[in-house]
């Protein structure tokens, strides 16, 4: 065929036609002018970034009958025939084929003699990390004392494969991959010599995809080109390198702000469906959120941006919607997914779950807002007499509520280090209206539950397992089984203790606050042998006494009418009250001791 692709007609003819290796181009430039050419050279680096190439215009500019020259005419014999490939002078031999010793036995035969036409006999060497370890040792004496007149180039994009006994013997230049800026340069120069208008988002996209190699970007041009022909649109690109729509990014992102996981799992079957490639539509999704983190970040992040298949407008709104903790937590769940799809038999299914993850998912708060919290309970427990106190129920395990819950009397020894906390003057709850009337708990659950369900499905799924409900004074109790970390987080969640209080104060016709309990059958508790504990619906259920413990030892004793003793500290009666268990000993502090007492 006489058409000749671009990567081969756009090959550089001169060190500065090189794109973005001037640290290589410039080191030998200037060595052949002073004369400094090492006999073996070494260049490493990525795939299409011009190692070959720069190879070929070194063997140039050693053998142009101008003389030895940075700048080699590439009109004389000696160039045309180099550029060419069919130099007798200069071999291009491929590492992959040619791998074994007794190819590198009539390299080193060929190269016992003069050049034939040449002043330089030049080995170009491509991919020389494929030779066998017999190969590269039968190497290794002419490569470092080779005849005059001959010079070595290797070039290989897998530096560290080759044994350091060859690495000392030659003078290694790095080649690095390209900026997209320079690849879109290059682009749009061969573009007007095609006489092709490519758009800008079309250009930006061929070069992320090129991964900063020059040539793979060039054949995605050519491929391109002839797809669309003279117009080359962004579309047009996105249909030859299957990427996904703009909006579908941008739908996906608005699941997880809306945390709508049916619309999430739909955008993924309708992507299987239409058989797009589900590990590339994650890899774009992580590449939208980090644009929208940029977005949340800077002033001006148009320049920064490179998901530009998504409309601005909708990354301003779309970033106004997280905060920069929410962005890296999802970005954090969707980038182990990506890595989790390479291996996984059903990456779909990992994909599925890495969004509904990310749907639900909230960021971690804050070492700060953490301490806060605990000051704030502190408060609480640390109190003077007459002050209320949290005493959780039986068999509760954990209880949080979604309005601040009324605690239960209960005499405390004053704290002498600081005066009691005041008391905060409790609030008349709201009447009711005269036309309404207090329902029936399970009415007004039924209503609360069918609220949640066109607000959020999953809360609503989630407290579908009540075991019961009750309304005491101005609380709703909603007693559940004892739940995962996951079902308990969800509920105390900010946002979803908004929901249900809001849900309740309509359903019941007045603000209620709202309190959730977990059964733990597991735990025996100790009570008297006549109090019963009942369960959500009502039954009662007679607890298994505790086994009495063993009789402490003389040594472990301690006397109980000690009232100045650390026991009756309100922090430790509240642990020996939560955990069901007693103090086995208390001792001093000795002198260079670290830790108080020892553990029973």
């Amino acid at each position: 065929m006489s058409y000749l692709v671009l990567a081969r007609r756009w090959r550089p003819q001169s060190f500065d036609e090189v794109v973005g290796q001037r640290p290589v181009t410039q080191t030998l430039k200037n060595a052949l002018a002073k004369d400094r050419i090492a006999h073996a050279l070494l260049f490493a680096g990525p795939r299409g970034v011009g190692k070959t190439t720069t190879a070929r215009i070194l063997a140039k500019a050693l053998n142009c009958e101008r003389g030895r020259t940075p700048d080699p005419c590439n009109q004389c014999t000696s160039c045309k025939e180099i550029a060419e490939g069919r130099s007798i002078d200069c071999m291009e031999i491929d590492g992959a084929s040619n791998r074994g010793i007794d190819e590198v036995r009539e390299l080193r035969e060929h190269v016992r003699y003069a050049p034939s036409r040449q002043k330089f006999k030049v080995i170009i060497i491509d991919e020389v990390h494929m030779l066998t370890e017999p190969a590269f040792n039968a190497l290794l004496k002419t490569l470092e004392e080779p005849p005059p007149g001959v010079v070595f180039i290797l070039a290989t994009t897998d530096a560290h494969k080759i044994p350091s006994t060859i690495l000392s013997r030659c003078q290694r230049h790095d080649f690095r991959k390209l900026g997209q800026g320079e690849i879109v340069e290059r682009l749009r120069e061969i573009a007007r010599d095609e006489r092709a208008t490519v758009a800008d988002g079309a250009m930006k996209a061929i070069a992320r995809a090129a991964e900063g190699s020059l040539r793979d970007a060039q054949s995605l041009l050519d491929q391109v080109i002839a797809y669309s022909g003279a117009e080359v649109s962004e579309n047009d690109v996105g249909a030859v390198l299957g990427l996904v729509e703009g909006e579908v990014l941008a739908q996906a992102a608005q699941a997880i702000i809306e945390r709508d996981s049916g619309k999430a799992l739909g955008l993924v079957e309708s992507l299987s469906v239409r058989g797009y490639d589900l590990q590339r539509f994650c890899q774009e999704m992580l590449v939208h959120l980090r644009d929208l983190m940029v977005t949340k970040a800077i002033k001006d992040p148009a320049p920064l941006l490179q998901a530009s298949r998504v409309p601005p407008d909708t990354i301003r709104s779309q970033a106004q919607a997280f905060t920069l903790a929410d962005l890296e937590t999802i970005f954090q769940v969707l980038s182990r997914a990506e890595f989790e799809m390479r291996r996984a038999p059903h990456p779909r299914f990992v994909l599925e779950m890495a969004l509904v993850e990310a749907t639900e998912a909230r960021a971690l708060q804050s070492l700060e807002t953490l301490l806060q919290r605990l000051s704030a309970l502190e408060e609480r427990l640390l109190v003077g007499p007459g002050t209320a106190t949290l005493a959780p129920p039986p068999l509760e395990l954990s209880l949080f509520s979604a309005a601040p819950t009324a605690s239960m009397a209960e005499k405390r020894p004053p704290l002498q280090d600081r005066p009691p906390a005041p008391r905060p003057p409790a609030q008349a709850p709201s009447p009711l209206p005269p036309s309404t009337s207090a329902p029936d708990p399970q009415e007004g659950w039924a209503r609360i539950k069918q609220a949640l369900e066109g607000k959020k499905r999953s809360l609503a799924a989630l407290l579908e397992e009540a075991k019961g409900v009750q309304v005491e004074s101005e609380t709703l109790i909603v007693t559940l089984e004892n739940g995962t970390s996951f079902a308990r987080s969800t509920l105390d969640d900010a946002e979803n203790r908004g929901l249900m209080a809001a849900a309740a104060a309509e359903a019941f016709g007045r603000p209620l606050k709202v309190e959730y309990r977990f059964q733990n059958r597991s735990i025996p508790s100790a009570v008297s042998g006549s109090t019963q504990i009942t369960t959500g619906q009502g039954e009662p259920i007679q607890p298994s006494m505790p086994r009495p413990r063993e009789t402490a030892s003389p040594e472990r004793s301690v006397a109980p009418s000690d009232q100045g003793s650390p026991r009756r500290h309100p922090l430790v009666q509240k642990a020996v009250e939560l955990f069901g268990g007693e103090v086995i000993r208390v001792s001093e502090k000795e002198p260079g001791q670290d830790v108080i007492g020892e553990r029973g």
